[in-house]
């Protein structure tokens, strides 16, 4: 069934009027739904309302409400800061990480990372961004949009992570556990981070400046990942691990 996204929509209205301009156009021009067919829309709220439409005009689509099912509020809420990669492998990560249950996406600078846009640029990428996340949270499913959050150096995300957050960073050596193993260690959080390195890897005072915060050094493995794949690789455990693990429930009660 086609999704369509309606931010802060309340729909104990029983009554939603769509009027984005990018989602009007999907309706109308690409779908071409027309009054009575059957839809579903999702505010960002931890809900998705099935309804037909009802009227269409120039500006604005008017759905009725016919049922609402919401999203289980038990689960830990997941954050991914990422060395942002060359070329648009971001967009991929942030597609792939937002149809695997993650919250919060953070562009991570780093000692070895090269960012080359400023100013305009990167905030028109950032916007880019959060649409990737809107598309794909449509796609696949999600309730919610991952938040998108501006580029980040290291020593402020690790500011920024809310107390009682359980941070992961994946390591190619030193003491450094089993993912899933460490996962087993801590069952039920609150809320799970991963800090992703660039090409290179973290230097030796990252480590130690992630480390002296209380971040948890795991290995996702024997061999050398790329830093999209080993961002999606550790998202995918814990997404297995706290949400595919819960006697088969999912994110939606």
């Amino acid at each position: 069934m086609h999704r369509f996204y309606c931010p802060e929509s309340n729909f104990q209205d029983r009554k939603v009027v769509i009027t984005d301009p990018k989602e009007l156009h999907h309706l109308r021009n690409v779908l071409r739904l027309k009054k009575g067919d059957t839809l579903m829309i999702f505010n960002n709220q931890g809900e998705e309302a099935t309804g037909r439409v009802d009227t269409l005009q120039p500006a604005k689509a008017t759905v009725v409400i016919e049922s609402v099912r919401k999203e289980s509020a038990d689960l830990p809420v997941m954050l991914l800061a990422c060395a942002v990669p060359k070329k648009s492998k971001f967009e991929w990560i942030i597609e792939k990480a937002t149809e695997l249950g993650v919250d919060e996406i953070i562009p991570l600078q780093t000692k070895r990372t090269e960012i080359d846009l400023k100013g305009d640029r990167l905030a028109k990428k950032i916007v880019r961004y959060q649409d990737v996340a809107v598309n794909a949270a449509k796609q696949s499913g999600r309730l919610r949009v991952p938040v998108i959050h501006p580029v980040t150096d290291l020593a402020m995300v690790l500011k920024f992570f809310p107390e009682g957050t359980t941070v992961f960073i994946p390591s190619l050596s030193g003491e450094r556990k089993n993912i899933l193993e460490a996962f087993k260690a801590v069952p039920s959080p609150s809320r799970v981070a991963f800090l992703i390195g660039p090409e290179g890897d973290f230097t030796p005072q990252e480590y130690d400046l992630a480390r002296a915060r209380g971040c948890v050094a795991v290995s996702l493995g024997e061999t050398v990942l790329k830093v999209e794949t080993a961002a999606i690789t550790a998202v995918a455990c814990a997404s297995l691990f706290y949400f595919g693990l819960r006697a088969g429930q999912d994110r939606h009660a």
